[in-house]
């Protein structure tokens, strides 16, 4: 079963180091944040939850990025994520991961897939 793709406003124009937020319902149907990058030139979305405790990385703010740029943050807990991959590599969940959804940049649009209940990954 294929998953639910959804557009992501304003994705398209992020520059280097920048984000956009969006909400979507999870695989248990839930409301859940997720939030796309752009570091490198590339473009990643994930899930707005560290995977240390179920808490959004940013304080509602967007702010994802460390000061220079290099990480992602929580902000709750100071864990440092590589953007490219979303692996933990400073932190309390150090080798964790974030939950990656495929995302995808086409004619000016950016499109997030939401995957069903049973392909979701276990990054742990």
């Amino acid at each position: 079963m294929a998953g639910v793709e959804i557009e992501v406003p304003g994705a398209a124009s992020l520059q280097e180091g920048h984000s956009a937020g969006f909400t979507f319902r999870d695989e248990c149907g839930m409301l859940a944040d997720g939030f796309v990058v752009r570091h490198h030139g590339e473009l990643m979305a994930y899930r707005n939850q560290c995977p240390h405790q179920p808490l959004s990385l940013d304080y509602g703010d967007g702010d994802f990025f460390t000061e220079d740029g290099a990480l992602l943050l929580c902000r709750n807990h100071g864990a440092l994520f590589d953007p490219a991959s979303g692996r933990c590599v400073e932190g309390p969940c150090y080798g964790a991961h974030l939950l990656p959804l495929p995302v995808r940049e086409k004619d000016g649009r950016v499109t997030v897939e939401i995957p069903p209940a049973d392909a979701v990954p276990d990054l742990e």
